[in-house]
């Protein structure tokens, strides 16, 4: 474990704590890694812009105000999924494939398409197209 400082893509810096050894300069690599991402505040504000974007909900007042946390969040993990990726240096080297890297893009757009509030339901998992 080391306390690092870094000065992210945005241009602000915070100190980040990076776990596990430096064996074979993996912590190198992960410091690197989080000088071509923004900060956390950054990529919060990104998700926040795009949700201005996104369709208006429909559906009943406590179903819209759940599945607008429920698509918050959802889409800060998508942009998280995309950035780990992005961490790996030759993804096909991981087994990733162009079919397979472009599956997230088409996920990614369906879910930014969902205006019912009950496709955003914890308790029902929605069909996705094929």
């Amino acid at each position: 474990m080391a306390l690092c400082d870094i000065t992210y893509k945005c241009g602000y810096t915070d100190t980040v704590q990076i776990e596990g050894t430096n064996l074979f300069g993996k912590r190198k690599k992960k410091i690197a890694w989080y000088r071509t991402i923004d900060c956390p505040a950054c990529r919060t504000a990104k998700v926040r812009r795009e949700l201005d974007f996104l369709p208006v909900l429909e559906g009943s007042d406590e179903q819209v105000a759940r599945a607008d946390d429920i698509r918050e969040k959802m889409l800060e993990l998508m942009e998280l999924m995309d950035e780990t990726q992005e961490d790996h240096d030759g993804r096909a080297e991981y087994g990733a494939t162009e079919e397979g890297t472009g599956l997230g893009d088409r996920i990614s757009a369906w879910l930014r398409a969902q205006a019912s509030a009950s496709s955003w339901s914890i308790t029902r998992t929605p069909s996705m197209p094929s």
